[in-house]
């Protein structure tokens, strides 16, 4: 490709030279320039031209004749296909007016019909007393560099509407941040069209942060992707429009490099989460209504077997009531614990643990004392009534063995994490049990080992001077967080 400023310096060259002796005359190294170049006197006749020249025009001319007229078989044509008339060339202009012709665009057509595109730069030469004695012309053929240039000027032009028809909003910056481009569903989202060049960093109005505080604009996350140098992920903000409603989002910032690994800019897409905010404010309210109804209808259940227990007159009877009713108590507090959360999917494990817990040793009378350890941490919805029956077995198992003579004792009950995986223990000071012996005689050591099963966990007694009841179970995925 030719450097226009090269082809520039030439001309000043030529222009500085004695016009006579250089239309009389060909330099020597005209033969060695990638260029087309020839010298033609006042009339428009050529003095001389180089083999490049011939080869563009795709004859070698005559020394004396006018090339550039449409009679000799060779036509020029503006880029929009329009002939240009023999004294509207470029050449002639320069001739009529002296003044140059710099980096024109010209098509080509030669005497066998084929046509190029040229780039032309004329420079008028003038004797000492500014008579307009001939001219130099400068052609070189430029249509393989239109070509690119138009393919890159399509492809670009089709990747703005392929942006500007995504129903996400996408904007770009500069390195400094301030906007270079942003595509209509940023404006939909927004609520204004940004100022191109003067705004920075966002398209938005204002920003906060998702718990309603302020948050400033060279502070988001597209200016931290420019300054860090690094695209921000996992990022939550709001955008406040003119008109004064807002719009939770997720931005996607990431930094642009050229060739050079260079920092350019930054493009960043914004996802509108308003919808799925909303969905889950209504999942969160169906949620919670059906917890209350499920704990209530539990209570129910409840009163129904405490008056059943009363009014029965069997001993056998009434232990299976009492039972049951343990059982009901501690599914209710289960559910007590999902009706206070705020996660459609998790609960919180400390509170868990401590409403079944009082559920359970509240069963068994104010002379059993519980110890109680539990990591921070998420567990499982799904996982809430079976651990809470388990959790009410092994603790009314532990008061129930584990007592002294006196009725009294401790229990001592842990729920910890590591790396997803959950550890429920159960321990008290009594005599100890062999599980498959016990197994075979407690319908409520049967049922936690079934329930272990159901949410995929494993079951087992540590040893024998005592007891150590063992729960291993995987919690949901990212539970500790």
């Amino acid at each position: 490709m030719t450097d226009i400023g090269a082809v520039t310096g030439l001309h000043t060259a030529f222009a500085s030279l004695d016009p006579e002796p250089l239309l009389a005359a060909p330099p020597a190294l005209i033969e060695f320039l990638p260029l087309a170049i020839y010298a033609c006197d006042a009339s428009g006749r050529i003095c001389w031209s180089n083999a490049k020249a011939a080869e563009l025009w795709g004859r070698p001319p005559a020394i004396g004749e006018k090339v550039e007229q449409s009679g000799a078989g060779y036509r020029i044509y503006g880029l929009d296909g329009v002939l240009i008339a023999d004294g509207e060339t470029p050449l002639a202009c320069a001739l009529r007016t002296g003044e140059s012709v710099e980096g024109r665009r010209l098509l080509i057509e030669r005497p066998d019909g084929s046509r190029i595109t040229a780039m032309v730069h004329i420079t008028a030469l003038m004797d000492s007393g500014r008579n307009i004695v001939g001219a130099i012309n400068c052609f070189h053929d430029v249509t393989e560099q239109l070509r690119e240039d138009r393919a890159a000027r399509a492809s670009e032009r089709q990747l703005r509407e392929i942006l500007d028809a995504l129903p996400v909003a996408l904007y770009t910056t500069d390195g400094e941040g301030r906007i270079t481009y942003y595509n209509e569903a940023s404006v939909d989202m927004s609520g204004r069209r940004p100022a191109l060049g003067d705004d920075k960093w966002c398209v938005t109005w204002k920003l906060f942060h998702p718990d309603g505080t302020p948050l400033a604009h060279d502070e988001c996350p597209m200016a931290v992707a420019l300054r860090e140098q690094s695209p921000v992920r996992g990022a939550e903000a709001v955008a406040e429009r003119p008109d004064g409603s807002r719009v939770p989002f997720i931005p996607y910032p990431t930094p642009l490099f050229d060739p050079a690994g260079e920092m350019v800019g930054a493009v960043n897409v914004l996802v509108d989460i308003g919808h799925r905010k909303e969905a889950e404010s209504q999942q969160r309210l169906l949620f919670a209504e059906l917890n209350h109804r499920i704990k209530n209808n539990m209570q129910m259940l409840y009163a129904l077997l405490a008056a059943a227990r009363r009014e029965t007159g069997s001993e056998d009877a009434r232990s299976a009531l009492d039972e049951a009713s343990r059982r009901v108590a501690a599914m209710a507090a289960a559910q007590t614990a999902l009706y206070q959360s705020d996660n459609l999917s998790r609960f919180d494990s400390a509170a868990f643990m401590t409403s079944v817990c009082a559920v359970a040793t509240g069963a068994c009378g104010d002379t059993i004392r519980l110890d109680l350890h539990c990591d921070a941490g998420k567990l499982a919805n799904d996982t809430a009534v079976p651990l809470a029956l388990i959790l009410n077995e092994l603790v009314t198992n532990a008061a129930k063995y584990g007592a002294d003579a006196r009725g009294r004792g401790t229990i001592r009950v842990a729920l910890t994490e590591a790396e997803g995986r959950f550890l429920l223990t159960v321990e008290d000071d009594g005599p100890g049990f062999d599980l498959c012996e016990v197994r075979r005689k407690s319908s409520g050591l049967g049922l936690v080992a079934g329930l272990a099963r159901q949410i995929g966990g494993r079951f087992r007694v540590e040893r024998q001077s005592g007891a150590r009841c063992v729960l291993e179970f995987s919690g949901p995925p990212g539970a500790s967080s």
